[in-house]
């Protein structure tokens, strides 16, 4: 009975000495500061319609992806996204290109519009094949961007394609430092993408 007494008191002991040593799960998110801002159908020449960003396989996971190196990506336990990626990413995106084109109204999303003047429009669909840090301090976002104009009378179709790739120093150590250069990154690729939907525009 004293045997049995001090096996259940080590046991005790040692689970919670294991609790008291486990990491602390961080959360992370994009800043993504938002201004009072609001913009009417009438006062805009074009549309253009966001699709939900798409990321490969376990990069849309909540766990921050580091590349261990080529074919390996390791999805952190401890340090997570506080939403999905793939919405973080298209929110940003949506947020970004809205401030950087004023003439034009910037939505997320395919929603069905009956009105036959909002039934002209563009679609931006992002894939992102890299959106990790490496382990030698870069951050990566790579991946393409598909450009659609949609006309009642001829239908939808595709303009353009456009790879890119970012491999940036991250700023600073850790894992604040992987999000802030991640997202800043995404911030300057949309700035592009905007410049660049302007020149296509038809």
């Amino acid at each position: 009975m004293k045997s049995l007494f001090l096996t259940a008191s080590l046991l005790l002991l040692l689970a919670g000495c294991s609790s008291s040593i486990q990491t602390a799960t961080q959360y992370y998110q994009f800043e993504q500061p938002i201004g009072a801002s609001s913009r009417n159908v009438a006062d805009t020449d074009a549309q253009l319609r966001i699709q939900t960003v798409v990321l490969r396989g376990a990069l849309n996971n909540l766990g921050i992806a580091m590349k261990i190196d080529s074919n390996q990506i390791h999805a952190a336990n401890y340090n997570l996204w506080g939403e999905s990626p793939d919405v973080m990413l298209t929110a940003t995106a949506q947020q970004t290109l809205f401030n950087a084109m004023p003439n034009w109204m910037v939505i997320k999303g395919l929603p069905v519009i009956t009105e036959l003047d909002q039934q002209t429009f563009y679609e931006l669909e992002y894939e992102i094949h890299h959106f990790n840090g490496d382990m030698q301090g870069n951050a990566d976002i790579s991946g393409l961007w598909r450009l659609y104009y949609t006309h009642p009378e001829t239908g939808r179709r595709l303009i353009s394609i456009h790879n890119f790739s970012n491999l940036v120093p991250i700023d600073d150590d850790g894992y604040d430092g992987l999000v802030s250069t991640l997202e800043a990154t995404w911030l300057n690729i949309n700035l592009n993408v905007a410049k660049q939907i302007e020149q296509a525009r038809l």
